[in-house]
């Protein structure tokens, strides 16, 4: 009896049998992704801010189907571009033309005054002239 005991208040004490804490981290931030050069490609993005790094995910729809499309977090705001700030995670459309990526940035999310935005380029590189022009974009808000 004492060792079933013993068993029973370990168990309550590590959690027990009870059922885990499965929630999916909430979002520092969310955002929206517009279309740009008339590409039709719009979606969400959310910012995740870790200990030393920031996570961007974003989902898009409206691509052509099965493309591969360059993103960054670039410094500026979609109405006022600049440099490229970080590369993130290529997003790939799926057949219906849809596309997720997920990127972990390894820096703080520490935002210069002038902002940051999420571009998603036309091409899977920017080696082509025809690559580079935005297809969506999105400001990053202050988190």
């Amino acid at each position: 009896m004492g060792a079933t005991l013993s068993l029973l208040l370990l168990a309550a004490a590590c959690g027990g049998a009870g059922t885990a804490n499965s929630a999916s981290p909430k979002p520092s931030a969310t955002f929206t992704m517009g279309q740009m050069n008339a590409s039709g490609v719009t979606g969400t993005g959310q910012v995740y801010k870790g200990a030393g790094t920031f996570t961007v995910s974003i989902q898009l729809h409206g691509m052509k189907p099965h493309s591969e499309h360059v993103s960054h977090v670039h410094i500026g705001s979609c109405a006022k571009p600049g440099n490229i700030a970080y590369a993130l995670l290529t997003v790939v459309a799926d057949a219906q033309g849809k596309g997720t990526a997920t990127s972990v940035v390894a820096e703080y999310y520490s935002m210069p005054s002038t902002g940051w935005y999420v571009n998603v380029h036309e091409g899977e590189n920017m080696d082509e002239a025809e690559y580079v022009p935005s297809i969506s974009c999105g400001d990053l808000p202050a988190a």
